[in-house]
């Protein structure tokens, strides 16, 4: 398995040493997914954290009138790593394969055992989470937009994104109705 996609990615968070690259490698796995397995689904414990190597994959969530609400989208080159998973609690989140996906994954398990023996999964672990809770800043700023705005901002940020996603699931992302987005789309 080659892995020099997630150690590079690793590498430009912090310094890694070569013995905590080894023994990373050797906890490292590859599955191959395709398009609209669900990988987690809410109520469960996640296991892993995984590594996207190719493909894309979101996080949805049903409210309590059974509306099907997306609040995260994940590239090649993104980590998906769930806070709940790696303190062991129930997620309330399902995480979607959306095309076709090669992921390179660590369990939560083999990542408490590499905390234990080296220093630099600590100073990951922080920098993973100061990341996803800056995005989250980022996702409650674009929300807080008019929709015009919000659409612009996501269209400028994430191009690939109107490729890969339906309109619905961009709209729930959006937190507007597919109908408004349309508009939005046939505007610009």
């Amino acid at each position: 398995m080659d892995t020099t996609s997630i150690i590079t990615f690793l590498r430009s968070v912090t310094d890694l040493s070569e013995k905590f690259i080894q023994a990373l490698e050797e906890s490292l796995h590859q599955e191959f997914y395709k398009p609209h397995q669900i990988i987690h689904a809410a109520g469960q414990t996640e296991s892993r954290l995984s590594f996207i190597e190719t493909g894309f994959a979101r996080n949805y969530f049903y409210d309590q009138n059974g509306q099907e609400h997306t609040v995260k989208f994940w590239a090649p080159g993104n980590i998906i790593f769930s806070c709940e998973g790696y303190y062991k609690v129930s997620s309330y989140y399902y995480t979607e394969i959306m095309e076709e996906s090669k992921l390179i994954t660590l369990t939560y398990s083999e990542l408490h055992d590499l905390n234990t023996k080296y220093a630099e999964i600590s100073a990951l672990i922080k920098a993973l989470l100061l990341k996803f809770q800056y995005q989250e800043f980022q996702r409650q700023i674009l929300i807080s937009l008019p929709n015009e705005d919000r659409y612009r901002l996501l269209r400028k940020d994430n191009k690939t994104l109107f490729q890969k996603a339906p309109s619905r699931m961009i709209a729930s992302y959006l937190n507007m109705s597919r109908e408004t987005l349309a508009r939005l789309i046939a505007k610009h």
